[in-house]
């Protein structure tokens, strides 16, 4: 899991080869099955270049990927 630093919407990510988890700050997770590494070394990368986490999630990841909120224990 990566932390992510200075993003008032995201905690945190992490992709396991095939699926992406997006920890928000809010508490809420969220799998976004079947997604590309290639597109979470993107975020990353535009991230570590000064990008908003959390814009660039909303552009490019929300639109176009279903996530699934996982359950609160």
């Amino acid at each position: 899991m990566r932390k992510i630093e200075n993003s008032s919407t995201i905690d945190a990510i992490d992709h396991d080869g095939k699926t992406l988890t997006v920890h928000f700050k809010g508490g809420s997770v969220y799998d976004y099955p079947d997604f590309p590494q290639h597109l979470h070394d993107k975020w990353l990368a535009a991230h570590e270049a000064g990008e908003s986490a959390g814009k660039w999630f909303h552009r490019n990841i929300k639109p176009h990927y279903e996530g699934r909120k996982r359950e609160q224990k």
